[in-house]
């Protein structure tokens, strides 16, 4: 059995629908209800209409939120629950969940992938290496190979491309900014970047890399060839991929070299391809690929829709993970934040280490407001930088990490409130008495063997997400994890400013997704009012929010 929406993400105003799978059974009486966050927000009951039933929920005026939907069947003696998940927003880029697809042979045409990625919620998908070469996108064949040597066939290309926008996503071909090949570097020696030995920069002795200088005829080649992809295979964005360097680089575009420096030149070429392919009133989703955190100072207020970081060494501990988001939200002055942090465990360890790492590391991006880059094709997952060596997931391990990205997206407007500040570093420890686990190991920047604890806020709300690295023998997002050690009865203290309304909590651990109310007691000391409350478990991830209410309201 199963139950999804029937698209990745809902504009607002249109109408949801939500698809429950019964595999044939006599399933007399199908109740769903629908939540925003804590409350009750509808309600419904039918009798399901066969295998395959269509449960529309109406339409939802919300310019940003997510909502779960719980549905309990009955029949025949017997009950089961399913839950889900959906959002609605006013434009996808306010939140973009990034997956992948690489495989284009014709038998690849419905293997399934665009429906995993739709019931994962993914809203934007990367077509890794569609293209026939990196400075010719676009082929004029029905079926080619590309320049590692992958069959593609472009009818499969382009009907991924239309089911995806079907399915409420946006498809966005991969297209690096300066790669070329051979062939096109020999034709054009005086457009490529070259060392201090004046020697051609080469990528795995097969990718040349190209001149991305403003008024370089490259960059007007580049350009042209992403407005094809555009224009003739329907993407609705480019993903402009970078290999991390190189960094300097000399131009011979005049008789004498001319030393570059790229994090200069970078912003400048994300501002001209915005303003060529956005010409006629288009919107292409852009995003740039900032290889080990470079050069996004540079890079993250350009005009792209995203800042999407590729996480290497030496950014390699937890703690790594939160100042990345930290400083790229910063930089990027509001805009969603991608880890593409990818999961060797799952190539070179035990599965089950594997999605431990992959559990943990997703709670600790999506507490700190941002999102993973790590699903793809039917049920896979990144281990490495080259997309086609993924990893499959069984079944059951697919099942699990579905349910984590449910549950993101029912929270969606908790982890992406724009509102809220990560205080973790500065208020908790030493004598900051905000935020104290009082006992339990507890520790601000994801210590091995401690309860991680994420904490956010804004004036009304309180954010509190717990990590359990309990257990763990290291502090290596890259590396496979034990199973962590539950926490019970988890005793926590807050301070709050303003009279509760509510504390609540949630995890994607337990038998539900659903929001429990949590009871607390108001505490008063020298440093103000506290609540006091305790947890029944943390055995992954756990989130605590506190609702209050009160101050004048033009301080909000």
């Amino acid at each position: 059995m199963d139950l999804f929406p029937a698209k990745a993400q809902f504009h607002t105003g249109e109408p949801v629908d939500v698809i429950l799978e019964t595999d044939g059974e006599p399933w007399e009486r199908a109740e769903a209800a629908v939540f925003r966050l804590n409350d009750l927000v509808g309600r419904q009951s039918l009798r399901p209409a066969g295998p395959r039933t269509v449960l529309s929920l109406g339409c939802f005026d919300s310019p940003f939120a997510g909502y779960g939907v719980s549905v309990r069947l009955t029949g025949g003696g017997k009950t089961a629950v399913l839950e889900t998940a959906f959002d609605v927003t006013d434009s996808p880029k306010r939140t973009l969940r990034y997956g992948f697809v690489s495989d284009f042979t014709p038998a690849d045409a419905d293997n399934g992938a665009m429906d995993w990625l739709r019931k994962c919620h993914i809203n934007t998908v990367q077509f890794y290496d569609w293209s026939y070469r990196h400075d010719s996108l676009v082929s004029d064949s029905e079926t080619y190979r590309d320049m590692m040597g992958k069959e593609i066939s472009r009818p499969t290309v382009l009907g991924k491309v239309r089911r995806a926008k079907e399915l409420g996503m946006q498809p966005i071909a991969y297209g690096a900014v300066y790669a070329a090949s051979r062939e096109f570097f020999e034709q054009h020696p005086d457009w490529a970047f070259y060392t201090g030995a004046q020697q051609p920069f080469v990528f795995i002795d097969v990718f040349y890399i190209m001149n991305i200088q403003a008024g370089s005829p490259w960059r007007e080649h580049l350009i042209g060839e992403y407005q094809k992809a555009l224009e003739k295979m329907e993407f609705s964005g480019i993903h402009m991929d970078t290999y991390g360097f190189p960094k300097t680089a000399f131009s011979h575009l005049r008789k004498t070299p001319e030393w570059v420096r790229l994090d200069r030149e970078l912003p400048t070429l994300i501002e001209e391809t915005r303003e060529k392919l956005s010409r006629g009133g288009a919107d292409p989703c852009l995003i740039f690929n900032n290889v080990g955190n470079w050069p996004t100072r540079s890079t993250a207020a350009a005009p792209q829709d995203a800042v999407y970081i590729e996480v290497w060494e030496p950014y390699d501990r937890y703690c790594h993970i939160a100042r990345l988001i930290d400083d790229a939200k910063a930089a990027g002055g509001g805009k969603p934040v991608i880890l593409a942090a990818y999961l060797p465990p799952f190539r070179t360890e035990e599965r089950r280490q594997a999605m431990n790492a992959a559990r943990l590391l997703t709670a600790a991006i999506v507490s700190h407001g941002a999102t993973h880059l790590l699903l793809g094709e039917n049920r896979a997952v990144l281990t490495q930088g080259y997309y086609s060596d993924y990893a499959r997931l069984e079944e059951a391990d697919a099942g699990l990490l579905r349910r984590y990205y449910d549950f993101l997206v029912r929270y969606l407007e908790l982890f992406c409130d724009g509102e809220l500040e990560t205080v973790s570093m500065t208020h908790t420890g030493w004598d900051n008495d905000e935020y104290r686990c009082l006992n339990a190991p507890a520790s601000a920047w994801g210590e091995a063997g401690k309860l991680w604890m994420i904490a956010r806020e804004r004036k009304e709300r309180k954010l509190l997400a717990f990590v359990n690295l309990c257990g763990c023998g290291d502090d290596r997002w890259d590396r496979g994890k034990p199973t962590p050690a539950v926490q019970r009865g988890v005793r926590v203290q807050v301070q709050v400013d303003f009279p509760a309304t509510g504390v609540y909590t949630a995890s994607p651990d337990g038998p539900s997704l659903e929001a429990q109310t949590v009871p607390y007691t108001v505490q008063t000391g020298a440093k103000g009012c506290f609540v006091a409350f305790e947890l029944p478990a943390v055995e992954v991830w756990r989130i605590v929010w506190i609702e209050m209410k009160g101050g004048n309201e033009d301080e909000k």
